[in-house]
């Protein structure tokens, strides 16, 4: 069932959850068999992260065009010739969103240079995925624009380049009129990671505090 899913050498992300706090961790597929999927092993901070044997996990990742989740349970734990852990699926793969990645309507602060002139600007996010972002702006910014973004929350100075997919005026809205929705190029996949983390994280509290 699961090769329709997955693929070996696929990345994906695995959450762990200890006293009511989620732990996310980058990974890749090394094996599938029927149900079980065998993953590389949760690392943090260059060690490897302990997981028990029993412990229940999920794992997410993206698939022509949409973001999927799988729940299980880690079955054996092996570290020679690399560290892995086979997880036995307890569901069948489900969509998180329709999206790639799933997109949390949150106001971050980030910093906006639209390549080619000196424009830098302060503006607040919308909503932000692993793939994109959309932020209201009070002038419209031609699509097909190239931009570079900061997300200082998560990924500190880092520089991001985007491209601007779509621009929407919004006439009921008194300031910054314009939705402009960017979309990431080139992105490094840690640097994807990073974002996918912490959004998951935080969709996790918001959700606990009754927010979401």
């Amino acid at each position: 069932m699961f090769d329709r899913f997955l693929e070996i050498g696929m990345k994906t992300l695995i959450e762990v959850t200890r006293d009511d706090k989620e732990y996310f961790f980058p990974s890749k597929v090394e094996d599938i068999d029927k149900d079980i999927i065998t993953l590389g092993m949760p690392i943090k901070g260059g060690k490897t992260f302990f997981i028990n044997i029993d412990e229940k996990i999920k794992i997410y990742f993206s698939r022509k065009g949409s973001f999927y989740c799988i729940e299980g349970e880690v079955e054996k734990k092996r570290y020679e010739p690399i560290p892995v852990i086979t997880m036995r699926s307890l569901s069948p793969p489900y969509k998180k969103q329709k999206r790639s990645f799933f997109r949390l309507k949150i106001v971050l602060p980030i910093k906006i240079k639209i390549c080619g002139t000196e424009d830098t600007f302060l503006r607040y996010t919308r909503d932000i995925s692993g793939g994109g972002i959309k932020f209201s702006h009070s002038e419209p910014i031609e699509e097909g624009s190239n931009i570079e973004v900061k997300i200082p929350d998560i990924l500190g100075e880092k520089i991001i380049k985007a491209s601007v997919v779509r621009t929407e005026r919004v006439d009921m809205r008194g300031i910054n009129k314009y939705d402009i929705a960017i979309e990431f190029v080139d992105l490094d996949e840690r640097l994807r990671d990073e974002i996918v983390k912490f959004l998951l994280a935080k969709q996790r509290e918001l959700r606990q505090k009754g927010v979401e």
